[in-house]
């Protein structure tokens, strides 16, 4: 049965989302060990796509001997060194991180933020996995999405279930209709196939953390995309919605879905629903933290949650 809990922010606040107003109580996980200098080097590599699109990753290794392979999948308009931070805390824990720009992304090739269909992320995604896999065939490998990553880790996973052993979601973007009007999920898929480029959706800033030097320093990185979500895009985490909730009952992988109460930017409907869907799935919601938890001020929580589960597992 899926192990679903409500996780109160550091003020204790509390809240309902769906039907989680009484499924359990939060209490923190134990925090690792870190160990200073363990965090080795990070490196960027780079393997050409489908239709010979250059993809750009990095590695993060760890210096000393390590337990686990975390391949990284960021959201839309970011790029994986948003996510440096993240992987340095993976290190720590003795995890080795992949993680690549997608097509149309930060330093990799391929038109900005155009997307036709989502398994040219998928596939791109897909063979990052392969390249952690034949470098490191004896280790767990997992796979781990945030936003419009999110979404592209539930696609690639359910599909690929022998290809990892662990999913982590962060504000995974599986609910895009909640929210939109009856009639915008209706056409929306039509526009995204005929105009993939068509710019529809803008982004609020402000929503993705309370921190104001994220903020600051997500408006003047040169390589975000600080225009709207293009239609091709919002068409294709559309259909990841849609069939989402059959697909997750599928799911024969262990799977951590976490999301900010106070998102604004998706649905945490979503993760609640997935996680009533599949079989061995723990959800965390974090009341009062915005989208991005990742880079809100309790990071280290929220990062300690996600290596409690993961060293649970290995």
């Amino acid at each position: 049965m899926p192990t679903l809990e409500r996780v109160l922010g550091p003020a204790g606040k509390s809240g309902a989302i769906g039907g989680l107003a009484d499924v359990g109580r939060y209490s923190p996980a134990p925090r690792f060990r870190r160990v200073p200098g363990v965090s080795g080097s990070r490196v960027q590599r780079a393997f050409d796509g489908a239709d010979n699109v250059r993809i750009v990753y990095d590695t993060w290794t760890t210096a000393g001997t390590p337990r686990a392979v975390v391949v990284l999948s960021h959201g839309f308009g970011e790029h994986a060194r948003r996510y440096d931070h993240v992987a340095r805390r993976f290190n720590d824990a003795g995890y080795l991180v992949y993680a690549l720009d997608h097509r149309g992304h930060g330093r990799s090739g391929g038109k900005r933020v155009y997307l036709r269909d989502i398994s040219e992320y998928t596939d791109d995604f897909g063979t990052l996995v392969d390249i952690a896999a034949r470098e490191y065939p004896d280790l767990k490998r997992i796979v781990l999405g945030h936003s419009m990553g999110g979404g592209i880790v539930f696609a690639y996973g359910v599909d690929h279930q022998d290809r990892y052993d662990l999913m982590v979601l962060s504000g995974p973007a599986i609910a895009a209709q909640v929210g939109l009007p009856y009639v915008l999920t209706l056409v929306a898929p039509v526009v995204g196939r005929l105009m993939p480029g068509l710019p529809v959706q803008k982004l609020d800033v402000n929503a993705i953390s309370h921190d104001p030097a994220i903020i600051a320093a997500y408006n003047a990185d040169p390589l975000v995309h600080h225009g709207r979500v293009p239609a091709g895009i919002g068409r294709a985490l559309l259909g990841v919605g849609k069939t989402m909730r059959q697909r997750a009952a599928g799911l024969k992988r262990p799977v951590l879905t976490m999301h900010g109460g106070d998102d604004h930017l998706t649905a945490p409907e979503g993760s609640v629903w997935l996680s009533e869907s599949a079989p061995d799935a723990t959800l965390k919601i974090w009341n009062g933290l915005y989208h991005e938890i990742f880079n809100e001020f309790d990071k280290e929580l929220v990062l300690d949650e996600v290596v409690s589960w993961i060293d649970a597992r290995l």
